[in-house]
């Protein structure tokens, strides 16, 4: 068995195992087909050996004949009806099932899962991928059933009660025409891979371009953009060509053993002497197994392509999780102060780390600020909080319980990030805002949008709460945005909020308003306020200054100002910009 085989066979086994329940319908939907398809054949039959028999003089009972007809191909139709049904239930409900294991893999995996893919390429797998499956599921096991069951059978009553000479001539060609496709396998499948993976390029291509435009066109990089996507169009185009070249050269010689196996058998006919019913009876059965035969060649590219989408989707769903949840639960937090103890992270093939050996502690029920200049690993800090990543060294808490040892949905209902750039969902403001918190009824969803300083926002809209939202926030302003996003956050009542330059599109005055309105109406909250601009952080807040990855400085901020040193270099840096 060859690497590719071996591959296409692990993913079927992957594929099943993800979807065992749905066999049974399964078997019910190939069983519809063989005999749907033996009923074909015996059409034919009927049809070929009647036409035979008027042809030399035969008297032919017309109306038993006709009702003949009429009840085989009613009831090939029922069957055709009930393989289809069976068969597209379920591919249809594994497709809902694989889209289901996806998500629930990924989601809880951000930002880590997705960082460093394109949003559309991960949409490609998510959706496009996983339609490509569906042949799998309703086109590949009943074809290739029935492409062995159905010329079995014909052949088999043809050598037994027609003649067995006829059906000794077929049976190579039939043979043949089931081996083709086999043969052809490895090429089809490695063409497949590539049209796979030339699509996904495209679609990260495209997707980054589009959300890019506004850059791609300030900076003057139309052509060059255009270029690479002409380039990558071009890479697409090669693969399905090589596709194409190979279903064309395994279709032709298809037909080719189709046209030899009458040829062959016409001519053993004429040989042997047979009559002239017995020559239609044969040419018949031939005909009629065109369609079960060629069932392998039909599916095979098709099922290549399902296969080599399903790996894609596979690679997502079985990938090694970032972050787990415990084995076992430790104790739960005593409160909502969070603590960092020589806390080191480092990317995966990053020269240095993001956060090095950092020890902080954020007193609960306080206001607290990060402050660093770009790259200074201050987003860093904020994925550590909800366990986007787990440090490399060190220990982080919260209520001085270990986050390892707290199960994950446990954590995120604690803790909440709005960061700089927040994403609203196509849907209305209230479905934006009860993403977290699906139960909170239109109470909840005005008080934290009082919180976050838009309530006469909203009440001069004129669907209120109701008005409808864009996918990232196209229909709102970036400050409108950074507020809805928090709105979002403190409706699923977290303990600590960390806001990862979450204000700052707002002026200061507004800015300002939102930290005051905050803090009336949730005054018990553990706030972390991660920033560059430490000119605005107040002389009683405590502040941790970060520079390339290091705490350089903290204490409260009057203090810090007081002395010469990293803090008053980074205000002094802000007031130049």
């Amino acid at each position: 068995m060859t690497a590719h085989s071996g591959g296409r066979l692990a993913l079927t086994r992957w594929l099943v195992g993800h979807t065992r329940r749905l066999v049974p319908l399964l078997i019910v939907s190939i069983v519809a087909r063989v005999g749907g398809q033996l009923l074909g054949v015996a059409l034919l039959v009927v049809a070929a050996s009647t036409a035979a028999r008027a042809a030399t003089g035969e008297q032919v009972a017309v109306p038993p004949l006709v009702l003949w007809l009429v009840a085989i191909a009613l009831t090939k139709a029922l069957l055709r009806y009930l393989e289809h049904y069976t068969g597209h239930w379920v591919a249809f409900t594994a497709l809902q099932r694989l889209r289901a294991l996806l998500f629930a893999r990924l989601v809880p995996q951000a930002p880590a899962a997705t960082s460093g893919r394109a949003g559309s390429e991960l949409t490609q797998r998510a959706t496009r991928d996983i339609d490509r499956v569906e042949v799998f599921f309703a086109h590949t096991l009943p074809p290739a059933v029935s492409a062995v069951a159905v010329p079995a059978v014909a052949l088999v009553w043809l050598a037994v009660v027609v003649d067995p000479a006829l059906a000794g001539v077929l049976t190579p060609f039939v043979a043949a025409t089931l081996v083709v496709p086999l043969v052809a396998g490895s090429a089809t499948w490695r063409a497949a891979r590539r049209v796979a993976a030339a699509r996904g390029a495209l679609a990260s291509r495209i997707g980054d371009d589009i959300q890019g435009t506004r850059e791609i066109l300030a900076l003057g990089a139309r052509s060059s953009r255009l270029r690479g996507l002409d380039e990558a169009d071009r890479e697409l185009a090669g693969a399905r060509s090589g596709a194409g070249v190979t279903q064309a050269v395994r279709g032709g010689a298809a037909v080719l053993l189709q046209s030899c196996a009458l040829i062959a058998l016409v001519a053993t006919a004429t040989g042997a002497g047979l009559s002239a019913v017995t020559v239609a009876v044969g040419l018949a059965v031939a005909v009629g197994l065109w369609a079960p035969a060629r069932g392998i060649d039909d599916f095979t590219t098709g099922l290549d392509a399902a296969f080599a989408a399903a790996e894609r989707v596979r690679d997502v769903i079985e990938a090694r999780p970032v972050v787990t949840d415990p084995p076992a639960p430790g104790p739960e937090p005593s409160d909502a102060g969070v603590e960092l103890q020589d806390v080191t992270l480092r990317y995966p093939g990053a020269a240095a780390p993001a956060v090095d050996a950092v020890s902080v502690a954020f007193r609960p029920r306080d206001w607290s600020y990060v402050v660093g200049v770009s790259g200074s690993g201050k987003s860093t800090l904020a994925t550590l909080l909800l366990r986007g990543r787990d440090p490399d060294a060190g220990v982080v808490r919260l209520g001085g319980a270990e986050l390892r040892l707290l199960r994950l949905d446990d954590l995120r209902a604690r803790v909440a990030v709005v960061s700089q750039r927040p994403t609203l969902l196509s849907g209305t403001i209230a479905d934006n805002l009860r993403l977290a918190a699906p139960g909170a009824d239109d109470a909840e969803l005005r008080q934290s949008l009082a919180a976050a300083g838009l309530d006469d926002w909203v009440d001069g809209l004129p669907q209120g709460i109701d008005t409808p939202t864009r996918e990232r926030g196209a229909s709102v302003s970036g400050g409108q945005l950074q507020r809805l996003a928090l709105a979002r956050a403190l409706v699923a009542r977290p303990e600590v909020l960390v806001l990862d330059e979450a204000l700052s599109q707002l002026d200061a005055t507004t800015a300002g308003l939102v930290r005051e309105r905050l803090r009336t109406h949730r005054p018990g909250l553990t706030v972390v306020e991660i920033t560059h601009r430490a000119d605005l952080v107040p002389d009683d807040a405590s502040v941790l200054v970060l520079d390339r990855g290091r705490a350089v400085a903290s204490g409260r901020a009057g203090d810090l100002r007081a002395s010469e040193g990293p803090f008053t270099r980074l205000e002094a840096r802000n007031e130049q910009g």
